[in-house]
């Protein structure tokens, strides 16, 4: 193994090793001083991270087995140096705890010391499973689970609800479904955390735990925000706020949840666009933050006080609260949002400041981590929107299409996680909590027979328009086939109009033109309908008036008169009989598309055609051509 890479076996594995070194410890000699070769130093329990890293620089090992003796001995020297020096303190403090409950009745309490607690949780197993205690066993691992990666903490919960699932107990299995939901939620996995919540939903309201229903209350309403449901999600944090202020006042237990909850609203109250009660509201939570020394909160309460003073345009109180939030987190493990969203108002103050150079730097950083964390959030979407406008500006297309490809794919991603939240919600939480058993079976049931009705009532609806349709379908198909009939035995002449004769008589006694020019037009007409000259596209009035040698005006008053029509449908009607022969006619026109037959007759498009033909002879062109199909054989159109 290299000396480059043993600092980082030892850093990631020193914890689990002094957990396992703990229940060795006592058979050595109490008191004993351990002292390692050119290194004379005695070194505590607090330095034990750097006695590895100065020991891993003077020493090399060759094997695994010499490395873990080597830590096992520094560890042995921890506790003894501890212990020698203190009159065995640690030893005192650690058995007073195990001795009691006192360190188990607030497990979801700030967590200071990660070792520590590793060591307590440890001793806590090992003791339940002496007495055969399932819940004190699940203490345990509920407590060491919450100083675990998340990985390994939700194998713990998972190991909980499947040692407690078919016990009746008042606390578990939902206090490892909620802390499975929490872990996920954080992870960005909203799916996955919604069904653990409705886990923990179900046995809370089985087991009447009215803190674990308010637990799901406070989750429900994180979601909520992110689903953009803001006025729900504010009413639920404002009943969820007056819950834990109550039970704080009661009991001293509840004050990491009553702060918790504050700094929910207040960050409720920033999507609300109400920023003053966030900065009311976060002041005392910073307070009593402060005064139970968390290190956990405090650091969110900063990052919602820079967001309001973000929305309010105070640029440089917003990076005031920015700079101490990351000042205090130097060297602490932040959360995913934590970092993400530092950097998201960092980059957006930036910008409204108009020192693009800093803010482009903390947007590209917000897109790489939340695609190599898979991190996910709505309002992430403003980064990609301030990346491709900066680099629309910059003419940088490349970077353009690539962020905004980047924000097609987070919007994808979004829209299929919040459409199933939004589902889920209002499937399991959008009806009171307060109504009884009792009205809740009635209710449904009366639902059931409303919908059972309602479904009745659609159905019969949809029957009945579909017979009326098949009616009326079966009509327009017998009106169709006479009509066809009638084009294929020449009954229906297309150029004739039924009114053409009667208004022909009354019309012939006086136009305004004299009857040499009428005479002339006609003629002209005659030819130019034995010639097909209606097949020309883009025929106009004023063209065939100049190849006629006449004017416009007469032209049209005698079609008006003689054919009883105006110029375009004149010219149609033609063109329309004049395809309907042809297709009756010759096999090789049927061939051709409908589209084809549209242009080979003078229509510029094939819904003119269609639109014409229908008009002309009350059938569509379609329709007229698989009727020929049926009658003359079959034919690939």
């Amino acid at each position: 193994m290299k000396i480059k890479n043993l600092y980082s076996f030892l850093n990631n594995f020193s914890s689990h090793l002094l957990i396992a070194c703990f229940g060795f410890y006592n058979q050595f000699k109490k008191g004993k001083r351990v002292k390692l070769k050119k290194n004379k130093t005695i070194f505590n329990f607090q330095n034990l991270k750097i006695s590895l890293s100065v020991l891993i620089k003077k020493y090399t090992f060759r094997t695994v087995k010499n490395v873990t003796l080597l830590v096992f001995v520094i560890i042995y020297s921890c506790f003894s140096g501890e212990i020698y020096g203190q009159n065995l303190k640690f030893k005192k403090d650690t058995s007073e705890v195990y001795g009691n409950d006192e360190f188990i009745e607030n497990l979801d309490s700030p967590i200071q010391d990660t070792i520590k607690t590793k060591a307590y949780s440890y001793s806590l197993l090992q003791k339940a499973k002496k007495e055969k205690n399932l819940y004190k066993q699940s203490d345990a691992y509920y407590l060491y689970a919450r100083v675990s990666e998340d990985s390994i903490a939700l194998i713990y919960a998972d190991s909980i609800i499947k040692a407690t699932k078919e016990k009746d107990n008042f606390v578990y299995p939902a206090k490892a479904y909620l802390l499975k939901s929490n872990i996920l939620g954080s992870q960005g996995n909203y799916q996955k955390s919604m069904d653990e919540l409705v886990q923990a939903h179900l046995y809370a309201t089985k087991n009447k735990n009215t803190d674990q229903k308010y637990e799901t209350k406070y989750s429900i309403a994180i979601l909520k925000n992110y689903l953009s449901e803001y006025k729900e999600s504010l009413n639920i944090l404002r009943s969820t706020v007056a819950y834990y202020k109550t039970k704080f006042e009661q009991d001293n237990k509840y004050e990491y949840d009553y702060i918790k909850s504050l700094y929910a609203l207040g960050n409720s109250y920033n999507v609300n666009e109400n920023y003053d009660s966030t900065l009311v509201v976060n002041k005392k939570a910073s307070k009593l933050s402060l005064k139970s020394k968390d290190s956990i909160l405090y650091g969110r309460l900063l990052l919602t006080s820079a967001v309001a003073h973000y929305c309010k345009k105070e640029y440089q109180s917003s990076l005031d609260s920015i700079f101490k939030l990351k000042k205090i987190n130097l060297h602490k493990t932040q959360s995913k949002g934590t970092i993400v969203r530092t950097d998201l108002f960092l980059g957006r103050i930036y910008f409204e400041q108009k020192n693009f150079d800093k803010s482009i730097q903390h947007l590209i950083k917000v897109d790489s981590f939340a695609f190599k964390n898979q991190y996910f959030f709505p309002s992430i979407t403003e980064a990609y929107e301030l990346l491709i406008k900066h680099f629309k500006q910059k003419n940088d297309k490349d970077k353009q299409l690539f962020y905004i490809n980047r924000l097609l794919t987070v919007d994808s991603i979004l829209d299929n996680d919040f459409k199933y939240l939004s589902r889920e919600i209002n499937e399991k939480y959008s009806t009171p909590n307060l109504i009884s058993e009792k009205q809740q079976i009635i209710n449904s049931l009366e639902k059931k027979n409303r919908i059972k009705i309602t479904i009745v009532v659609i159905l019969s609806t949809l029957s009945l328009l579909l017979v009326l349709a098949l009616i009326r379908n079966n009509r327009k198909k017998k009106i169709y086939k006479k009509r066809f009939l009638e084009l294929l035995d020449n009954k229906h002449k297309i150029t004739d109009n039924p009114k053409s004769k009667k208004k022909e008589k009354s019309e012939t006694k006086d136009i305004g033109i004299s009857d040499v020019i009428v005479k002339e037009i006609l003629a002209h007409l005659e030819l130019f309908e034995k010639n097909d000259g209606y097949l020309r596209s883009n025929i106009t009035i004023n063209d065939l008036s100049k190849e006629f040698k006449t004017n416009s005006k007469y032209l049209s008053k005698v079609i008006n008169v003689h054919k009883n029509k105006g110029f375009s449908s004149y010219i149609n009607d033609l063109r329309v009989g004049y395809a309907v022969e042809k297709l009756k006619s010759d096999p090789k026109i049927r061939k051709y598309t409908i589209k084809a037959i549209a242009e080979d007759i003078g229509f510029n498009t094939t819904e003119a055609f269609s639109k014409s033909f229908y008009k002309t002879t009350g059938i569509y062109p379609s329709f007229f051509l698989k009727q020929l199909e049926k009658e003359y054989g079959s034919v690939k159109v």
